[in-house]
C-alpha cells in the first residue's frame, strides 16, 4: 500500500499535553473506535493521498518560497465537535477559533499543491484536531453528550508547518518528512 501525505500545522509539545488534559474525560465517556495517538495531533492544511517524489519536492519548494511571508499563528482552541452522521459520527474533534491568518496559511499550501499538479478536496477549511473515529456506542450519540466537556479557551503559538508520511503500521503513525518556519518562529521559546 503507497504512503500518504499530508501538510499540517505542527502542534507545540506544550499544547499537546493541555489538549490531553482537556480531553481526558473523553476518552472514558464517549465510545469511539480509535483515538488519535497524542503524537499524531495536528491540523490539516493540505491531504495529498499518494506522491510522486516530483510532486511533493515541487510543492515543498514553492512552500519554503512563501512561508517566508506567514508568522507564528497565534491560535486558540475553545470547542469540541463531530463529523458525519449526527446520530453516529465518524470524527470526534477539538476545534480551534476561527484565525483569518491561518486560512489565509491554508489558502497558500492549497495552492502550492494544485500548482505541482496535486487534486485537492476543496470543501471549506475547518481548522481541528481529530481525537478520535468512528462512534462504537450502544446508543446513538446526541449533541448534549459533549455538553458536560466544555472546554476553557486554550491559546497557543504554532511556528511551523510540516509534510506528514502516514505509516499505518505503526504507533505514532505519522513521520515528519518536510518542516517549514513560519516568518518569526525563532523569536518563540
Amino acid at each position: 500500500m503507497a504512503n500518504h501525505y499530508f501538510y499540517a500545522v505542527l502542534l507545540p509539545e506544550a499544547f499537546k499535553q493541555k489538549l490531553q488534559q482537556a480531553t481526558a474525560g473523553l476518552k472514558g465517556s464517549l465510545p469511539f473506535k480509535r483515538w488519535v495517538h497524542r503524537d499524531d495531533l495536528h491540523i490539516t492544511l493540505a491531504f495529498l493521498g499518494a506522491a510522486e517524489e516530483a510532486q511533493l519536492e515541487k510543492a515543498n519548494r514553492l512552500i519554503a518560497d512563501q512561508i517566508g511571508a506567514f508568522h507564528v499563528l497565534p491560535l486558540v482552541f475553545d470547542h469540541f465537535g463531530t463529523f458525519g452522521k449526527k446520530d453516529e459520527p465518524r470524527v470526534l474533534f477539538a476545534g480551534i477559533q476561527e484565525s483569518p491568518p491561518l486560512s489565509d496559511l491554508e489558502t497558500m499550501v492549497a495552492g502550492c499543491c494544485l500548482e505541482a499538479g496535486f487534486s485537492l478536496d476543496r470543501r471549506p477549511f475547518h481548522p481541528h484536531m481529530t481525537l478520535a473515529r468512528k462512534w462504537d456506542g450502544d446508543r446513538p450519540f446526541a449533541d448534549g453528550m459533549l455538553d458536560a466537556f466544555s472546554p476553557e479557551p486554550v491559546p497557543f503559538s504554532a511556528d511551523r508547518i510540516v509534510l506528514y508520511r502516514t505509516n499505518l503500521h505503526k504507533t505514532p503513525k505519522y513521520e515528519i518528512v518536510q518542516s517549514f518556519r513560519l516568518a518569526d518562529a525563532q523569536n518563540l521559546k
